[in-house]
């Protein structure tokens, strides 16, 4: 149990709360959810919870993906109405070209459109929207939605509706970025007034932008993030342009892509020959002294595997691709 135990609980921000997450692990078997909304390109900043997907689903959890693509028009529009399916489609591909193998057929991918407009779901949400002020609702949503200097009614919907998720997709347990800590956090208040069981609480953290701890990771900015699908060329580029301050582990870009994908994923790193079985021993070596190149080098090789099946994909499916391209070209997204 105790191995069972260190891998629930790596790589994680916050559990909350211990003792609940406890209580699933001791039963042996819990439902989970993760949703992304298909907004811009799928990049790595958007993956850390995903990784950790695998680690719950060897602890006995039962994982439903959420493709949440009316979460992505109530944000400000993000995704333009008509664009929801081929978004959805091309988020939907790389996440599961992303999975291991042995853990395609764990997964149950489900999206939004698909359930949220039945007539008890939409009960379920007007009854919520009834106990939350808009105060509540904007601090709930503030560092997910994008309000701007113009605020839409959606962004108070969304965190309202994302709690309701919880319910309909039976969910034991809710796995986010620390971002969405404010969202649950407002259900765990509100949800048991209603009589229904408020999740347990997973928190992954948010990974430092390649250009360094003074901006986050965006699809908007390219030079911040590395896209699933990018070629070879363009992720080593990257990864040996990225900020890798010597003997610094603290907000690290390159040693964080070891700890939150390569590690869980390939489960060691080798660098110059040497093999490093945990995250621990490679970041000791890092800050006795290993060269930041060395480091960047192996990083972007494991990198470029990782994303492989993605980028042979749409190799194939060129045309598919271009749809989605096509779709964002008119977004702030870089493509």
């Amino acid at each position: 149990m105790k191995g069972m135990n260190d891998v629930a609980r790596r790589n994680l921000a916050e559990i909350v709360t211990e003792e609940e997450f406890e209580g699933l692990l001791e039963r042996g078997s819990f439902n989970f959810y993760w949703g992304i909304a298909p907004t811009g390109p799928v990049h790595i900043g958007y993956l850390v919870p995903f990784m950790k997907l695998m680690d719950l689903i060897e602890c006995g959890g039962k994982a439903t993906v959420l493709i949440a693509d009316y979460h992505a028009y109530l944000d400000d529009r993000k995704t333009p109405w008509e664009e929801m399916e081929v978004r959805s489609e091309y988020v939907e591909v790389c996440l599961r070209k992303i999975l291991k193998e042995e853990y395609r057929e764990k997964v149950k991918f489900v999206r939004g459109s698909g359930f949220q407009t039945s007539e008890d779901y939409v009960r379920d949400t007007l009854k919520l929207s009834g106990m939350v002020s808009v105060k509540r609702a904007m601090r709930a949503a503030s560092e997910v939605v994008r309000f701007g200097e113009s605020p839409k009614v959606s962004g108070l919907i969304y965190p309202i509706m994302q709690n309701v998720d919880v319910k309909y997709l039976e969910a034991d347990v809710a796995l986010g970025g620390i971002d969405q800590r404010h969202i649950y956090m407002l259900g765990r208040e509100i949800l048991e007034e209603v009589g229904w069981k408020r999740p347990v609480c997973l928190f992954t953290p948010l990974i430092t932008s390649l250009r360094g701890p003074e901006e986050k990771m965006s699809a908007s900015k390219p030079e911040t993030c590395v896209i699933v699908h990018e070629s070879e060329e363009s992720i080593r580029k990257k990864i040996l342009k990225a900020w890798c301050p010597a003997r610094e582990s603290r907000e690290n870009p390159v040693l964080e892509i070891a700890k939150y994908f390569i590690f869980p994923y390939f489960g060691k790193v080798e660098v110059e020959g040497k093999v490093y079985e945990s995250y621990g021993e490679l970041e000791k070596a890092f800050v006795e002294g290993m060269h930041p190149l060395e480091l960047k080098n192996a990083v972007a090789n494991y990198l470029i595997k990782f994303t492989e099946p993605v980028r042979k994909y749409f190799e194939v499916n060129e045309s598919f691709l271009e749809d989605v391209r096509k779709s964002m070209e008119k977004s702030e997204y870089f493509f």
